[in-house]
């Protein structure tokens, strides 16, 4: 690796700007390539806004790993350091002072001591909080230590930064092809454009396993569809002032400054099963929010290991950055920074690795 390394990173959603920042940080040079108008247009764009290493856990199998579970939370935590460190360079001070903490409500009482026994092993501190008018009548359990924000600003922010830092970002990119060259190493080929560097990072979420394998890489990433509606504030209505995680559902219900979303679950083909819980949840609330502003979809990249993978691939200048799931928004600044350790300093870290 030369001592400014030009690194190419595939993809402009947290993870593929959180990698950027972290390697400009270390020296690189760096260019951003991304097929969308925009920055923050995949799972990023509409983001149910919670940092939550409380949930680091194994949503694609039917069994936890509590070395993988403890290996994701470990990186989550670093990883909501350097948010908090981020956000405060950017000027994002609405997010700092946000009230810290999540809900995560249970439909049955004894799934709560079920799921506190369980994260208690992990050492993460959880309130029990029983039937409150903050999480809807229902049993619940409090993170404290969660912390939550609009992933769609930070990642704006993130990308106006980055070519004050010298970095390029190149939006409305003819769709990349990885290919291998006469060397054995990988180049980019945007139409009729060939892009060589030290290093390319397949950082494109859901669609990172489709761009790996004409060069010959199984990754173990699926796409699992998830759904955001917004809504405007509803007048003269008491909010949480803390997102709230539905156990059941896997979705959520977060206060943005300007909008109320509501964001989850897991492969369903329309929105419909999301809001049809949220009336059964709060029905108060239902009938007082309206019409939605926005119905979104996008597709989750889901490591069915349980964690993402932040490795090094077969081909010597090929990396990779996906696989994060339900968990982009926690680890996305942790993994920026541990992929830049990895390519310019030479860490090396076998939690993450592409090997099973």
């Amino acid at each position: 690796m030369t001592s400014s390394p030009h690194i190419i990173i595939l993809g402009a959603g947290l993870i593929g700007l959180s990698s950027a920042e972290a390697l400009l940080r270390h020296g690189a040079r760096v260019t951003i390539v991304e097929p969308a108008v925009a920055v923050m247009r995949g799972a990023s764009f509409a983001n149910s806004g919670m940092i939550h290493p409380s949930q680091a856990c194994n949503w694609a199998g039917p069994a936890n790993d509590a070395a993988v579970d403890a290996a994701v939370q470990e990186l989550a935590l670093e990883s909501m350091a350097l948010l908090q460190a981020r956000m405060a360079d950017l000027g994002l001070n609405a997010m700092l002072t946000r009230s810290s903490g999540c809900f995560q409500i249970f439909d049955d009482p004894s799934d709560v001591n079920r799921a506190a026994t369980r994260l208690r092993v992990r050492g993460v501190a959880a309130e029990h909080r029983v039937a409150t008018p903050d999480t809807f009548g229902r049993d619940a359990l409090f993170f404290p230590a969660d912390r939550s924000g609009d992933a769609r600003l930070y990642g704006e922010a993130l990308a106006r930064s980055i070519p004050a830092q010298g970095g390029d970002i190149r939006l409305s990119a003819q769709m990349p092809e990885i290919a291998i060259g006469d060397d054995g190493l990988a180049e980019l080929r945007v139409g009729a454009d060939v892009l060589r560097a030290d290093a390319i990072v397949v950082a494109c979420g859901a669609q990172s396993a489709d761009v790996l394998r004409p060069v010959g890489i199984d990754l173990p990433v699926t796409p699992v569809r998830g759904w955001a509606v917004d809504y405007a504030l509803p007048e003269g209505l008491a909010l949480p002032d803390a997102p709230i995680m539905d156990a059941a559902s896997r979705s959520a219900l977060t206060q943005f400054s300007d909008r109320l979303r509501l964001s989850g679950t897991w492969g369903e083909e329309t929105a419909e099963p999301l809001l049809e819980r949220w009336r059964v949840i709060a029905p108060g609330l239902m009938a007082a929010v309206g019409e939605p502003l926005q119905i979104w979809s996008g597709l989750r990249p889901v490591s069915a290991a349980g964690r993402p993978f932040i490795d090094r691939t077969s081909v010597p200048n090929l990396w990779v950055n996906a696989g994060h799931g339900h968990m982009g928004w926690t680890l996305c600044a942790g993994s920026g920074a541990l992929l830049a350790d990895m390519i310019c300093e030479g860490r090396e870290d076998e939690r993450f690795s592409l090997a099973e």
